[in-house]
């Protein structure tokens, strides 16, 4: 299954306006995304934000082997994470440069967008 970035960030952004010690079912997840998404790449995306210690979440499969998601809240890397893809102009450059370098792991993600973020910051004290 190829994992969708752009699914990864919007899970995060639902999940950041979730009232505190609310889990977020699957199902309840789908409609609070900001674009639409199939439930495998939903399900998927979610998988690897776990993985990757980004959220927080319950997984369990069914008798029928599908998985079933609980979200409960997000860890600090991810809200460092979230904070430095919040905005749109830097998500796109992250995009951009992962396409460039052909990598759009979770780590890789990431990783360019602390470069992002640090380039920005040397521009602004003049340092580049």
């Amino acid at each position: 299954m190829k994992l969708n970035p752009d699914c990864m960030r919007d899970i995060l952004i639902a999940m950041e306006k979730q009232p505190l010690n609310q889990p977020v079912d699957f199902d309840d997840m789908i409609p609070l995304l900001a674009n639409e998404y199939d439930s495998d790449v939903i399900e998927y995306a979610a998988l690897k934000l776990k993985e990757a210690g980004f959220i927080r979440a319950i997984t369990s499969s069914d008798t029928e082997g599908e998985y079933l998601v609980t979200f409960l809240d997000i860890t600090y890397p991810g809200h460092q994470f979230l904070a430095d893809i919040r905005s749109d102009n830097i998500w796109n450059d992250v995009k951009e440069v992962s396409k460039k370098v052909g990598s759009n792991s979770v780590s890789a993600l990431s990783q360019i967008a602390t470069g992002i973020i640090m380039a920005i910051i040397k521009s602004q004290l003049g340092l580049i």
